[in-house]
């Protein structure tokens, strides 16, 4: 679906397309020097085709328009493709209280399905803050360009990536859920008495997901391009310093693009809990098509460390680590393994250490005094 092909006829949907959401409030909010409207923006690059415009929705919370509804099905069908802005209104999410749900609103997904109906062509635009709910939108649309927040020249930025004048290149930094109940913090948020309990300790994000192995819309670190990239010739090596990691990354497609290679750690069998695997380090790269480059990371030893309470420091445990050469969390391009010495641990010994540490301690040397 995307790029779009400048001089087809588009209908642009949705408020957001016509008064962007361009950022948040509170202490986000900034008075802007100028704003970009998508629509204004779509149309100076759509190349002399016609562009029409209908709101669909109202973002008041009062639900269903039937009129604004039929419009923009009607502009739906008469186009050659369909362009939804679909997202959360300020008044929606906030820094100053917390959602209870993250589902678009109902009208917004009704919208969408009647507007598919009419237009398979149907690209959708995100505006919000927070993470959304999106499988409803992947059930029906064949292209979403995530918007989120960008800032007063928002709008010329997504028509240029809408049009192919950028390659997009960005990653997701949090996971997009199937649903609110897989999300860590479900079963203690908001928790009672105004205490709260952070009750997924490590298992943070994606490493809960991965923890749990539960299904997800969009996973950690996912994003696509209008081009394609290979990932050959993983080579690790340990050292003083942490484990170096080095992957030969190909543009195998047929534009030029920007790849962010992804490399995450895990240790297998560790004697302490741990995420099946960690991002440890990324490395940025721009290609022609048909070009390759070599990209060298550190992953540095003191990220490869566990905080021991017993011991009230930092130890990096020895043994063999396993290292990942992704695209995504859930897109693992090459996998090595690489052996690291490990710090040498020796507990105190105090009158609560179980027998078993006092059996294994090493016994100092006996004085040679007399």
């Amino acid at each position: 679906m995307l790029p779009l092909t400048a001089g087809r006829s588009l209908a642009v949907i949705g408020n957001f397309g016509q008064t962007p959401r361009y950022q948040g409030g509170g202490s986000s909010h900034v008075n802007p020097t100028r704003v970009d409207v998508p629509l204004d923006e779509i149309r100076a690059l759509a190349d002399g085709a016609e562009v029409t415009s209908a709101a669909g929705f109202t973002t008041d919370g009062t639900g269903t328009d039937a009129a604004l509804r039929d419009e923009a099905i009607r502009a739906a069908g008469a186009a050659d493709t369909a362009v939804v802005f679909l997202g959360l209104a300020a008044h929606q999410e906030s820094e100053g209280f917390d959602r209870d749900h993250i589902e678009l609103p109902a009208e917004q997904i009704e919208l969408l399905e009647a507007v598919v109906r009419v237009q398979p062509r149907t690209v959708v635009v995100l505006s919000h803050g927070g993470v959304l709910c999106l499988a409803p939108v992947v059930a029906c649309a064949p292209a979403i360009l995530d918007g989120a927040l960008l800032g007063q020249a928002g709008g010329g930025a997504l028509a240029d990536v809408l049009y192919g004048r950028v390659n997009p290149s960005a990653r997701l930094t949090e996971t997009v859920p199937v649903r609110i109940h897989d999300t860590p913090a479900y079963l203690d948020f908001p928790g009672e008495h105004s205490h709260v309990q952070y009750g997924e300790g490590l298992f943070v994000g994606y490493r809960w997901y991965d923890a749990r192995d539960i299904p997800v819309t969009f996973p950690f670190g996912h994003g696509l391009s209008y081009t394609s990239f290979s990932y050959d010739g993983l080579e690790l090596r340990s050292a003083a310093d942490g484990i170096t990691a080095s992957v030969t990354v190909t543009n195998t497609g047929e534009r030029a693009g920007r790849e962010v290679a992804q490399f995450y750690v895990a240790k297998p069998g560790s004697s302490v809990a741990r995420p099946p695997q960690e991002l440890k380090g990324h490395a940025v790269v721009t290609l022609a098509p048909g070009d390759s480059e070599r990209v060298t990371v550190l992953l540095d030893r003191q990220d490869l460390a566990y905080w021991d309470i017993r011991a009230d420091r930092w130890v990096v445990e020895g043994g063999t680590y396993e290292v990942r050469a992704a695209a995504s969390s859930r897109d693992i391009r090459a996998t090595g393994t690489v052996e690291v010495t490990g710090d040498d641990l020796v507990l105190p010994l105090t009158l609560d250490s179980p027998l078993g540490e006092a059996m294994t301690a090493p016994v100092p040397p006996r004085s040679s005094a007399r």
